[in-house]
């Protein structure tokens, strides 16, 4: 009975539901569009009636894509063995305010845990204020919210540890002394908070350094080139390295160095996407810091299923940053 209620529910929902059996999986940007419900249980197998939702950040980031695939991937396994019966994933845009909408969106659908990815560290927290007054589960995945002490699990990695990799590697590629500038992610979002952490634990310690500036680009290439061309005129030499709190930022800022003719300052980031490793391995970037997106993925959707089967969940799963260099860039990359 509460399968057909949850689907009836979706229908009259004001985005169209999509089916996930066969489709692409992608939902509207922006919208409060549902994608990858599906209500068939594998052949033989039994329906377990268990409905699992997912506020996804975007659909659209490189490294939120990784965190996605890693769980629909799971997902829909789980949904072919018939160890859930229906999942539903809306795309928040990177937008706050459309999580919280479609967070009642997931309590009219009926769903017994929830996940999301949280666009920010405030903002997005009435999220989780309304799935928890609903009595559902909530699992947080690669970021926090300011109440997540509210929730029944967090999957991620220590985003502090990676700001301050990042921070070492700098120092002990580019020596003692030297000037550098740092691009951050979204200033609300926790992640960036805590790498900035991380990056000002390392370089405020070293006396022969100074932070020549610190400037948002919300996680962004083309902001991030931007900002990168500014310094290189501003600072000339004294500019020696650019800490980025991702790889779509050190990418862009790396290739606007080696334009303007700077392949001489070293630029580092987080993420290991493709294009950064591809880089690295060719020589032309400096390093990365790999995140388990795909295990950070599957983590969340582990724990959610979990929940809703009301098993005993462990509270934070810490899944470890990797440095990656041209010297073990061959584990992470084949090229």
């Amino acid at each position: 009975m509460k399968k057909i209620v949850a689907l009836l529910l979706a229908l009259t929902m004001s985005m169209a539901l999509v089916a996930c059996g066969g489709g692409d999986g992608s939902s509207a940007a922006g919208g409060s569009e549902a994608s990858g419900s599906g209500s068939s249980a594998a052949a033989g197998g039994e329906d377990s009636g268990i409905v699992i939702g997912w506020l996804q950040k975007n659909q659209t980031n490189n490294f939120e894509v990784k965190i996605n695939e890693g769980g629909e991937a799971l997902l829909e396994k789980y949904k072919a063995e018939g160890v859930i019966s229906e999942y539903y994933l809306f795309d928040g845009a990177g937008d706050a305010a459309t999580q919280v909408t479609q967070a009642q969106d997931l309590i009219n659908l009926g769903v017994d845990a929830a996940i999301i990815q949280p666009a920010e560290t405030e903002a997005s927290a009435p999220a989780v204020d309304l799935l928890v007054e609903a009595g559902i589960p909530v699992i947080e995945v690669n970021a926090q919210t300011s109440n997540i002490d509210l929730c029944t699990a967090y999957v991620g990695s220590n985003d502090v540890e990676a700001g301050e990799i990042m921070g070492n590697f700098i120092l002990e590629v580019c020596g003692e002394t030297g000037g550098y500038a740092h691009l951050q992610g979204a200033t609300g979002n926790s992640a960036a908070m805590q790498r900035t952490e991380g990056v000002h634990n390392v370089m405020d310690a070293a006396s022969g350094w100074k932070m020549l500036d610190e400037q948002d680009a919300n996680w962004q290439g083309d902001k991030a080139s931007t900002f990168t061309s500014d310094w290189i005129n501003l600072y000339g030499d004294e500019l020696k390295a650019i800490i980025c709190d991702n790889d779509d930022m050190a990418v862009a800022s790396k290739v606007a160095c080696t334009e303007a003719g700077r392949s001489d300052i070293v630029v580092i980031g987080v993420d290991a996407i493709e294009s950064a490793l591809e880089m690295v391995a060719s020589g032309e970037g400096d390093a990365t810091v790999f995140q388990d997106g795909n295990g950070q993925g599957a983590g969340a959707v582990e724990a959610a299923v979990a929940a809703a089967q009301g098993k005993e969940v462990e509270k934070y799963t810490w899944i470890p940053f990797v440095l990656v260099t041209s010297e073990n860039i061959s584990e992470y990359y084949e090229g």
